[in-house]
């Protein structure tokens, strides 16, 4: 399926399919193991100086220089592909949500949730059942379903006319 250059800004930049975007990914992947660690001039030689980046300025350095045997600028070369730039590995746009308003904006196709660290456990388990009727990936939902369970299953392991013991008895010892 080819598009012209119109009909593709007109979507956003976003690749044609699902199978452009894999490739895409695939590429980042590549340049990402390509790039160096980038860090701040001599900060790994002064306890005084933090490890990120900071562009260097002076007029002798060397690193601005780019020479042999120092670690290397940044650079746009180093760039990933615009379409896939901020993207989860998975494909989807990480978006941070923090209650239902926001879930209910995202597009199932594009966009995969990731709740605050702000939010309590039942209203994290309420976002994470709605997002499942809508179809949106939670990135950082495991294990919310699978604690909690249905009425339903509640009663099939627990029969209705059955009653717990009373385990307030004391378990001291016996005289």
């Amino acid at each position: 399926m080819f598009m012209s250059e119109s009909e593709n800004k007109s979507k956003g930049n976003r690749p044609a399919s699902r199978q452009d975007l894999v490739r895409m990914l695939e590429l980042r992947s590549q340049i990402k193991s390509r790039t160096p660690y980038f860090r701040r001039f001599e900060s790994w030689r002064y306890m005084r100086l933090d490890y990120p980046w900071r562009k260097p300025k002076g007029i002798d350095n060397h690193q601005r220089k780019s020479i042999k045997g120092w670690p290397h600028l940044v650079k746009i070369g180093y760039r990933v592909p615009k379409e896939v730039r901020y993207l989860h590995p998975s494909g989807y746009r990480d978006i941070l949500i923090h209650n239902m308003k926001e879930l209910e904006a995202l597009s199932a196709e594009t966009d995969a949730a990731r709740i605050a660290g702000s939010v309590g456990r039942r209203k994290r388990i309420e976002l994470a059942m709605r997002a499942r009727e809508l179809g949106i990936r939670v990135l950082n939902g495991r294990n919310l379903l699978t604690v909690t369970k249905t009425e339903e299953e509640a009663e099939k392991e627990e029969p209705a006319g059955k009653k717990k013991k009373d385990s307030s008895k004391s378990k001291g010892k016996k005289k």
